[in-house]
């Protein structure tokens, strides 16, 4: 882990882990929406140029 990865929180993961389908990703975190939660993840705009957006509630 480097130095800038310590700073901004990235984390990796462990080795031999296989990565998801982005559809199964995508789902799972709109699964994330709800009334206890402080904030909502959409679909952004194109302008935002992102593919989900998490805002405040």
């Amino acid at each position: 882990m480097g130095f800038f990865d310590k700073l901004t929180g990235t984390r990796y993961p462990d080795s031999g882990v296989a990565p998801l389908p982005a559809t199964e990703v995508r789902a799972a975190l709109l699964a994330l929406n709800g009334p206890d939660v402080p904030y909502r993840v959409r679909n952004a705009l194109p302008a935002e140029k992102a593919d989900l957006k998490a805002v405040p509630q």
